[in-house]
């Protein structure tokens, strides 16, 4: 799983910013919060992507899987190290803060939450946006039916963690919940092919789905997707603001 996310990423990241409109959504919310803390701390940006959100934060090491989201980074004046979230490069409290938008679902989070709390230092803040189960739902929704229709079985889809998995994980990793909001990010398309764009030119390709396809499955996939014409992408989006204690 970790090569595919870590190549589709890669290849994403040229269009990430154009099409990536709901996670820059939830970037801006979560940035608010960070923004009202002091801006001297040591940042981590955890699957920090082309590195946009942070541009102009002092101190900050944009950790992604990407070499070429890495590269993406340093011209944002971010200083990017390539390496994996759930085994984080770096020596155990030296985190003021850590941030990640639209990264941890890819992760598993029982291994996550604890490095997140190991670099921190005591004290510090971990603030926290995901995709959570949900997300997508009329989309995978309407491509299982018409798998099963076409094949006569449900396709591999990816799955979104619960927010309860999420929770638990942060919680008996140590961490305090300062601060806990879920909210839905929707937007409608004209085209079917614009909206499943939108998915997949930010990377965010099903690494376990199989290859198997034609015709007949993406009209019929087409066809339960919309609803009046219109195609719905949706995100239900959980945010955090954790303190280590």
């Amino acid at each position: 799983m970790k090569y595919r996310v870590k190549e589709s990423f890669s290849k994403a990241v040229e269009e990430y910013d154009r099409y990536a409109i709901i996670q820059q959504q939830a970037g801006k919310r979560l940035l608010e919060r960070l923004r009202l803390i002091k801006r001297d701390g040591f940042i981590l940006d955890l699957g920090a992507g082309t590195g946009v959100l942070l541009k102009g934060f002092k101190n900050t090491i944009a950790l992604d899987l990407s070499l070429p989201m890495c590269r993406s980074c340093r011209k944002q004046e971010l200083l990017p190290v390539a390496g994996d979230g759930e085994f984080l490069p770096f020596k155990s409290g030296v985190f003021d803060v850590v941030f990640s938008n639209f990264a941890l679902q890819w992760m598993v989070p029982e291994r996550v939450a604890p490095e997140v709390y190991r670099v921190l230092k005591l004290g510090g803040l971990a603030f926290i946006s995901l995709p959570v189960e949900g997300s997508l739902s009329r989309l995978l929704s309407a491509w299982n039916r018409a798998h099963i229709e076409v094949f006569g079985e449900e396709d591999i889809l990816f799955r979104f963690p619960s927010e309860n998995r999420i929770l638990e994980a942060f919680k008996e990793a140590g961490f305090k919940l300062l601060e806990f909001e879920r909210e839905e990010f929707s937007v409608w398309f004209d085209s079917p092919r614009e909206a499943v764009r939108c998915v997949n030119r930010v990377g965010a390709r099903n690494p376990f789905r199989k290859s198997k396809t034609n015709r007949e499955l993406v009209k019929k996939f087409y066809e339960f997707y919309s609803l009046n014409g219109k195609f719905l992408l949706n995100y239900k989006v959980l945010f955090l603001v954790l303190k280590k204690i």
